[in-house]
């Protein structure tokens, strides 16, 4: 038997790698569905590399009608049967692939907020079949399109296993040894995440000044990684803060894997709410991670509600500036 992978971003790709390794599988294909952010393939491309794939099938996401190359790969994966399949999100590719094909567990790979999205509105309410037209008209060329299977979790985030799914815990081993030997504490760094601005969130002029807090707070250097999604303008605007003791840092790569590969060990990290906090609590028990959180007369979606929750569970210290 097979197991197939079907992810669309470089922290999904991790996972998926993580996956290989903690269940100890082989004869792996991945499905690489290609959007059009091409931070995004220039990250895959590198870390396709880490792991030798049996099959590396690439699909490219159009905003026109891809109903025949989605129905193509559906027939091609019939081929084989699967001990497990791995997703990262409830789109169209996986959702037409997983009620067509022959297989026995099908888990859910962390991809950042959405990962709580899809458990809080989805898994836990038990609503993973809502369809919309892209998904019903797969219906007329005699493809199912209702998930019967369980969706269980291999996850960072220590999640209720409702509803008899499974959660099993990822706690990024691969990561920790194949990188982590040498690296050397940074304490004279405040690594700082950032996330692409929304406005109705963080105004463009608080989120600037929260970091020049932020320096004169600590009296540290702040190094500020952007997030793959902010805008050109925007790092411009982060790029043209004149303090020395601040500088912006584009690593094209996950945080994580930036800071394993250049033997970092950071020792302090904050974020809005980036849920790469988790990730890096996980690797490095030693660093300290904190959290500006957004003010409480914001209307914040529940989504937000929830990482801060599990933000607070981790013990994450909240900082007031």
């Amino acid at each position: 038997m097979k197991n197939l992978f079907i992810i669309g971003t470089p922290l999904q790709l991790i996972n998926a790698i993580e996956a290989v390794k903690h269940f100890k599988l082989s004869n792996n294909i991945l499905v690489i569905v290609h959007r059009s952010l091409e931070a995004n393939r220039v990250q895959m491309d590198y870390l396709k590399s880490l792991y030798k794939w049996e099959e590396i099938i690439d699909v490219e996401y159009s905003r026109h009608s891809s109903i025949f190359k989605y129905i193509d790969l559906v027939k091609y994966l019939k081929k084989y049967s699967y001990k497990y399949i791995f997703i990262s999100k409830l789109e169209v590719v996986p959702k037409i692939v997983i009620p067509n094909v022959t297989k026995e567990n099908v888990f859910l790979l962390d991809d950042g907020v959405l990962t709580i999205s899809i458990y809080e509105n989805q898994i836990k309410p038990n609503k993973i079949n809502k369809y919309d037209f892209k998904e019903i008209r797969f219906l007329f060329f005699g493809l199912n399109i209702k998930i019967k299977d369980k969706i269980n979790l291999f996850t960072c985030f220590d999640l209720e296993p409702i509803n008899g799914i499974e959660i099993v815990k990822n706690e990024l081993n691969f990561l920790k040894e194949t990188y982590l030997q040498n690296a050397k504490n940074n304490y004279e760094n405040i690594y700082f995440l950032g996330h692409p601005l929304n406005e109705s969130l963080v105004k463009k002029d608080v989120y600037i000044s929260n970091l020049l807090s932020l320096i004169e707070k600590f009296n540290k250097k702040i190094i500020y990684i952007p997030h793959r999604g902010e805008t050109k303008e925007m790092k411009n605007i982060l790029s043209s803060i004149d303090s020395p003791l601040f500088n912006v840092v584009d690593i094209n790569m996950p945080v994580e894997l930036y800071f394993l590969e250049n033997k970092i060990y950071p020792m302090q990290v904050i974020a809005y709410y980036s849920t790469a906090l988790i990730t890096l609590s996980t690797i490095y028990k030693e660093c300290e991670i904190s959290f500006i959180s957004i003010p409480n007369g914001t209307s914040i979606d529940r989504d937000l509600i929830n990482i801060y929750k599990i933000f607070n569970q981790e013990g994450f210290q909240e900082l007031n500036l």
